[in-house]
């Protein structure tokens, strides 16, 4: 079975992207983090059923969940997105999810890293919690959305033999680590992020800059020019859940009309 990871999709330019990586779909099961993936701050009912008709089969989130007012509501309709589990048990959704895949079972858990982000429970204390409930013959992969490299390195040690796969997401840039911390666990600090290729982490540059030598706030606004660029990884899993091969992937494609 052939498994894609995609990074961070941010607005139109990471959604066209996607659209072009999958264009000719090679993979058998594929969960994108899609956070940023509505004008680069959360995502609507219009871009979760956008992104699903690409072949994505699940969704994680992060810290732009709420962003857009209509997630608290619809969110629970939303069959194949994941927000963190560590954040308030009062809020709707769901933390992980099961699917079934070609006679197996994937789990997918979506965590929130607690250094230099809003308040969360304690990731890892929320994973060995998943963990007691999850089957054990089923194939686990964690998006843990999180700032510091310290935080994703620190937990990938913590839970790699029970995840398979530990995949950071949020800072946008990807890093050169894909490797294997364990006989059977796949780490990234961060798969990266899909949409312009030269911009300030998928946004226009101009504003950005502006803040920094200002400090006033500015709109960010998702950079449409230009080459746009995928970042993720795939992998392969055999019969018993055993990664054989496994990939980074960037690509950059030619400006277009978005």
């Amino acid at each position: 079975m052939k498994l894609l990871f995609i990074g961070d999709i941010v607005g139109r330019s990471g959604r066209k992207a996607v659209k072009n990586h999958l264009s000719h779909n090679q993979y058998d099961f594929i969960i994108g983090n899609v956070e940023n993936s509505a004008a680069g701050f959360g995502i609507t009912d219009k871009v979760y059923h956008e992104l699903k008709d690409t072949g994505i089969n699940a969704m994680t989130a992060g810290n732009h969940t709420w962003d857009k007012k209509e997630t608290l509501s619809l969110i629970n309709n939303w069959d194949v997105f994941i927000r963190p589990a560590n954040l308030s048990n009062k809020l709707p959704g769901a933390g992980y999810k099961i699917f079934d895949v070609l006679n197996k079972k994937i789990c997918v858990i979506n965590l929130i890293g607690r250094v230099f982000l809003y308040t969360s429970n304690c990731p890892f204390e929320t994973f060995n919690n998943i963990y007691k409930e999850i089957p054990d013959d089923a194939f686990v992969l964690v998006d843990f959305h999180c700032e510091a490299t310290s935080e994703k390195q620190a937990f990938g040690y913590f839970a790699k033999g029970r995840a398979n796969v530990i995949c950071g997401t949020h800072t946008h840039v990807q890093t050169n680590d894909l490797k294997m911390i364990d006989t059977n666990t796949l780490y990234i600090t961060d798969a990266g992020m899909c949409g312009a290729e030269c911009s300030v982490l998928g946004m226009e540059a101009g504003n950005i800059i502006e803040r920094f030598i200002t400090q006033i706030p500015h709109r960010f606004t998702v950079e449409t020019k230009g080459n746009i660029m995928f970042n993720g990884f795939s992998f392969t899993i055999d019969d018993d859940n055993i990664i054989r091969d496994y990939k980074l992937i960037s690509e950059i494609y030619p400006e277009e009309e978005m």
